[in-house]
Parts: C-alpha cells; structure tokens; sequence
C-alpha cells in the first residue's frame, strides 16, 4: 500500500464543500491501496511547508485536493523533490487539472493516482522569486485580476469599476526581450511561415509593440478558464507569449468571452511566440501577475524551469477528463513513446 500526504483545502469548490467530500476522497483513495495521512491548510502553516516535509518524512506521494490556488501552493513545495504530486480537482476552475487531462470524478482521479505515469512538467518563474504554473500577465489583465478575485468572492459592487478600469485602459508601449531570433519564436501558420521568417530576419531578438496586454502562460489555461494558449504544452520546456494588438475594447471583450466559451479562434491581431526566457520593460508603471496575483510592475523576467515538477497524469488507459457539460475541453500532454521521446519539443 502507497502512503500519501492528503493536502485538502477545506474551502475549496463551489459546488459543495471540500469536508462534505473529503470522506469519499479518503474512501477512493483506499479503493486503490492507497494510505491517505490528511492535512487541512491553514493560515498557521503554508502549504508549501507542509507538501516539502512530507518528502522528508517518506511518503511515496504528496496528493492535493483543491483548486488551483492550493495546488500552486502545495506544487512549490515538490518543485525539483523526488516524489510525485497527484490531483484532485475540487476547485472553481482547475486549469492545472484541465491541462493535465485530469478527470473531476473522484474515483477517477484517484484511480489516476495509483495506475497513471508520472511527467516531469514545467513551472514558470519571475524575477528568479515567484513561481507559477498557469500563467503570468502584463496589461490590461494584471490590472483587473485583482477586481476580480474580489468578484469571486462575492464583492459584486466591483463590476462597474471592473468595467470603468477596462474600457478607460489605453494600449502601453513596451519592449519585449526573448532568447532566440523573433523568426525562431514566432508561431505562425504554415502558408505563411517562409514569408515572416524571411522579413524578420535572423538574429533580432527584440520587439517593441503597442498593446494591451501580454499573456505569459505555462498551460493552455488561465483565469476564469480563458484558452489564453491553446498551443502551449507543459512538458516542452517553453513559455507561449501572446501579444494583445491593435485590439479594440469591444473586441477584446468578445475575444475572451469566446475563449470562455470553448469557442477559441486564432485572432490575427494576436502574436504569439515561443521561447525559454522572456524580459518585459516599459516607460509605463504597467503591472505584472503571476496566477492571478500581483507580484509589482515592470520590467519582470520570466523563464521556463524545464520539468522541474513531477505529477501524476492518466495513462494511456486511465479515464481521461469527463464532463459532458464542459464546452471548453482540456488539452492532454503527450505522451511518450518509443518514437517519441519525453524530451522532444514541439
């Protein structure tokens, strides 16, 4: 029998809540021969801590269930650890689990705890200091996350300067630093790859836009469940950078409405780039966050820690993520195989 630190979040979800299941976590775990050992979260103790003692207390596996706040907090203390980290998704959105192809059912998700494979996945860093997994933002973006953290708590009077802050926000002129030749990062289509690599050039590096915002994402997922990224992949070693431009107000909001919706379309308007490491720097005091939370204004640094983290995704005959009423369908990692190594980027 595998021994498990069970991290639960007991506010997790809005559905029910976190303890009305907890029992029927517990059981399924069980099921398939694992031991869970639980721990609830609490201000008093950081979850990281505890995710980091359990590796030197000798447990096979550190299991989280909770949203994606928790699961970020408990995966920073596993980053580069031995043992792996299973998922239940009881959150709000779950996009950490969505991008891994977790099922939501419980007995599932437990069943992928004990017949999946283990990945070695990414983790995105700013500034060497904060670490995440979804995805980061300059703009427009990190303006409002904050408002809207308020909103999903229940502060529905910050709608209106959710709405004023929006469409009072003018696109801000910045400089954009990536690690290999603009031609190289560039995602564009096939019909049109030869052309924009020959006018770009070989060796530039650096791109100066008018925008109003700049997605940096780890995952194909982020917010409030946008496909901000639908190309990236967290297994290959690259941060997926989305550049807003020459967006109006009314277009951007019908953009991530549509997004919202599973009904993702590429926008022309939109540039996208693929690279290890990416600077950011403006005249403007412009904002930066990390998985929804402010961390400060420009410049910021980010980087890809290439599989700095092990989680436990579904196998190749594990029941992969279910709900009929999901309009906005995961992503799933690769999976290797013998012609396909693990190490192979897209």
């Amino acid at each position: 029998m595998k021994r498990a630190r069970l991290i639960v979040n007991p506010v997790s979800g809005d559905a029910e809540p976190s303890l009305i299941q907890l029992p029927d976590i517990v059981a399924a775990m069980e099921a398939e021969d694992i031991r869970a050992d639980l721990t609830f979260t609490s201000p008093s103790e950081s979850p990281s801590l505890i995710a980091e003692r359990a590796v030197s207390e000798g447990y096979d596996l550190v299991v989280v269930g909770g949203g994606d706040g928790t699961v970020s907090e408990v995966a920073k203390g596993l980053l580069h650890a031995s043992i792996p980290l299973g998922i239940i998704p009881i959150g709000t959105y779950n996009n950490i689990a969505r991008s891994l192809n977790l099922p939501t059912d419980l007995a599932q998700a437990c069943s992928v705890l004990a017949r999946g494979q283990i990945k070695d996945i990414d983790v995105g860093v700013a500034n060497d200091e904060h670490y995440f997994f979804e995805a980061a933002g300059v703009g427009l973006d990190a303006a409002l996350f904050p408002l809207g953290e308020e909103i999903k708590g229940g502060r529905w009077g910050r709608m209106l300067q959710v709405a004023q802050l929006a469409m009072g926000y003018e696109p801000q002129r910045l400089r954009i630093f990536l690690d290999r030749p603009v031609s190289e990062a560039r995602i564009e289509s096939t019909k049109r790859r030869g052309f924009v690599r020959a006018r770009l050039g070989k060796s530039k590096r650096e791109l100066r836009r008018q925008a109003l915002l700049v997605a940096i994402a780890n995952g194909p997922y982020y917010g409030t469940g946008f496909t901000v990224a639908p190309d990236a992949i967290m297994d290959d070693g690259l941060l997926t950078v989305s550049i807003f431009r020459d967006f109006s107000k009314w277009e951007l909001i019908r953009h991530f409405w549509s997004i919202s919706k599973g009904q993702y379309s590429h926008s022309p308007k939109i540039e996208t780039y693929q690279v290890a490491e990416v600077r950011l720097t403006s005249k403007a005091p412009l904002p930066v966050h990390i998985d929804g939370h402010p961390i400060g204004m420009l410049p910021v640094t980010l980087k890809a820690i290439k599989h700095a983290l092990k989680v436990i995704v579904p196998a190749v005959d594990t029941p992969s993520y279910e709900r009929e009423d999901d309009p906005n369908p995961p992503v799933a990692l690769p999976v290797a195989s013998a012609s396909q190594p693990e190490t192979e980027t897209k």
